[in-house]
């Protein structure tokens, strides 16, 4: 049995950066015990702009929910978003042995997955998740798990996802100088699958939204498995900068009309209702109706880019597909209905699969960060000693491979 143990995550977002603990047991009992959240400082545009800022923050977010839970944690999940992120599909075979055939181990399967590795990575990329979608025995015969079967070759198709190394050693070295170890490192809207989707969802179907400050990141689930993954270069702040520009506003005040006013359903069209803004030492009114139409170019541009994705996947025709939106631009009042309509899927906001002691507020908003602490403990399983009684078969189990290896 899994002794009970606490994994903290780390979100670091282009507007705020965030800490939320669980409490785990084992796989089915986890418990969300305390979330934090502060506004970013030393992080712009996916890189480091000041290390003892950044570090600074890392350090209050991190200690004070330490503080609020009454724990002592030294290391943190680390996620990123999808401003640091490349996405490439890659692949490769690989000769099994020079005779006839031979039984395909699990040693096989790590090969060919380490060679399709190294084929795609870049001088200046690490890669954060490498994610199998089907092996090829002997070119013909397709199998998720080809492990047991005989063949000559053996090959694999994969989705993988990159970071700059750079940038990423400089975010951890600025998690090190606050005091805190980086175990895992991972891209932050795959990590919110983990809690945003049951295990049902990901296994039939569905299609992940992510909207984010700075981008959108679309992620299709089917089989359990992360199939396509696409970022749409519009987020939160697009819809931020729109206010401002056709307003007359500073991107501050357009960012606080945006979270109380903004909305995307054509009802708020007409609204004629105003609002008093204080500019300088004067307020301005200004109509409900005003905002509304301030970002629908913006709503227009997503819904499209959302449709385009879509049909890329092979989804957008695929009715009972439905959609999980996350991120704090899904909060957007309407824009869920928006993209049901757009794209003839029924869509939902984010409700997370963990319970919690008390209620941590809209769960769009955190799904990336508690999935961070959960993709944490799933990871410590791989490396995690088998429980006492199964060591045998284990054993047992490596002595066959190596049979199968050599003989």
């Amino acid at each position: 049995m899994i002794r009970e143990k606490h994994y903290c995550g780390l979100d670091l977002g282009a507007q705020k950066i965030k800490a939320g603990i669980l409490k785990v047991k084992d796989a089915t009992q986890m418990e969300l015990i305390g979330i934090y959240e502060q506004k970013t400082a030393g992080f712009r545009d996916g890189a480091v702009s000041d290390l003892g800022e950044l570090s600074d923050c890392i350090h209050a977010t991190v200690h004070t929910l330490l503080q609020k839970t009454n724990l002592k944690l030294k290391e943190v999940q680390l996620g990123v978003g999808s401003e640091l992120i490349e996405i490439r599909e890659g692949g490769t075979t690989i000769p099994l042995v020079d005779r006839t055939n031979k039984i395909i181990t699990q040693r096989d399967m790590k090969k060919v997955n380490d060679q399709a590795r190294l084929l795609s990575l870049k001088m200046d990329e690490e890669i954060l998740h490498d994610l199998p979608q089907q092996y090829l025995v002997d070119e013909v015969n397709k199998a998720l798990n080809p492990g047991g079967l005989y063949g000559r070759k053996l090959g694999v198709q994969s989705l993988m996802i990159f970071a700059n190394t750079n940038r990423i050693r400089n975010i951890v070295r600025a998690v090190h100088q606050a005091g805190y170890e980086v175990p895992n490192i991972f891209f932050a809207s795959y990590a919110a699958g983990e809690v945003a989707l049951d295990d049902a969802e990901r296994a039939q179907g569905r299609v992940l939204i992510d909207i984010g400050a700075r981008a959108t990141s679309v992620l299709l689930f089917q089989n359990n498995i992360l199939r396509r993954l696409k970022k749409i270069e519009i987020g939160g702040d697009t819809f931020t900068r729109g206010i401002a520009e056709q307003l007359n506003l500073p991107l501050d005040l357009a960012e606080e009309i945006k979270r109380s006013y903004a909305a995307t359903l054509e009802a708020y069209h007409s609204n004629d209702e105003e609002i008093l803004v204080k500019r300088d030492s004067a307020y301005k009114p200004v109509k409900g109706k005003d905002i509304c139409a301030a970002i629908e170019p913006q709503i227009q541009e997503l819904l499209e880019n959302i449709q385009n994705v879509l049909r890329e996947f092979g989804v957008l025709d695929d009715l009972e597909m439905g959609i999980v939106m996350t991120g704090g631009g899904s909060l957007l009042t309407g824009l869920i209905e928006r993209v049901s309509q757009a794209t003839r899927h029924p869509a939902r906001l984010t409700r997370m699969n963990v319970t919690s002691a008390r209620s941590p507020g809209n769960a769009a908003l955190f799904a990336g960060v508690v999935g961070l602490a959960k993709s944490g403990f799933k990871q410590s399983l791989r490396y995690a000693l088998s429980p006492d009684g199964h060591w045998r078969a284990n054993l047992a189990n490596r002595f066959r491979e190596l049979y199968h290896e050599y003989f």
